[in-house]
């Protein structure tokens, strides 16, 4: 796996092939995450492998004490910031479905997470554009490094996206950015 555009489809297969709901894979991956906390960075083979690892694993149950944690990332980084965001997004995906958000039909234009009072501080905004699995893993790759291809879908499209890229080892500042992209892009 040399380009962003063989991220993008190894995620995109990967994402396709999720049976689970986005919380659980969330929790999932969270907790598998802690056997890569010492690493420095990963190969985007690696990231693949350990993302298709968190769609089998257990999922840890959801911990309603999250919801009232300071989250915020301010003086941390690496693994501890990462974990932060996917225990944040975990918290807005458990409050919409327990509001019922996550049953309405315009989910494509966006929905807003409701954070109820006494909720803690989060480092991610509350809006979210992906609600599964596939989604996600997709726009996490897109906001990080880009490589969607019109081919791949057989799109028309007005102007060409760029070349694909060569792409290097994700640290965790890089996998941070791409938990936010998974919730975020459009």
């Amino acid at each position: 796996m040399r380009t962003n555009s063989d991220l993008y489809l190894a995620m995109s297969r990967v994402g396709s092939a999720a049976r689970r709901p986005l919380a659980e894979f969330l929790r999932a991956w969270w907790s598998t995450g802690y056997d890569y906390a010492d690493s420095k960075a990963l190969e985007p083979l690696e990231l693949v492998g350990w993302v298709r690892d968190a769609l089998v694993a257990p999922a840890p149950p959801y911990e309603r004490y999250w919801a009232r944690e300071d989250l915020d990332l301010e003086a941390l980084d690496g693994f501890s910031a990462w974990s932060r965001v996917i225990r944040a997004q975990v918290c807005d995906l458990e409050e919409m479905a327990s509001a019922g958000v996550l049953r309405t039909q315009a989910s494509y234009l966006g929905l807003d997470a409701p954070r109820p009072p006494g909720a803690g501080r989060r480092p991610t905004p509350p809006r979210w554009f992906n609600l599964d699995v596939a989604s996600y893993l997709e726009s996490g790759v897109m906001a990080t490094v880009g490589g969607w291809r019109p081919e791949f879908e057989d799109a028309v499209v007005d102007v060409e996206p760029p070349e694909p890229l060569e792409i290097g080892a994700f640290d965790w500042s890089d996998l941070t950015r791409f938990a936010i992209g998974g919730q975020t892009h459009q």
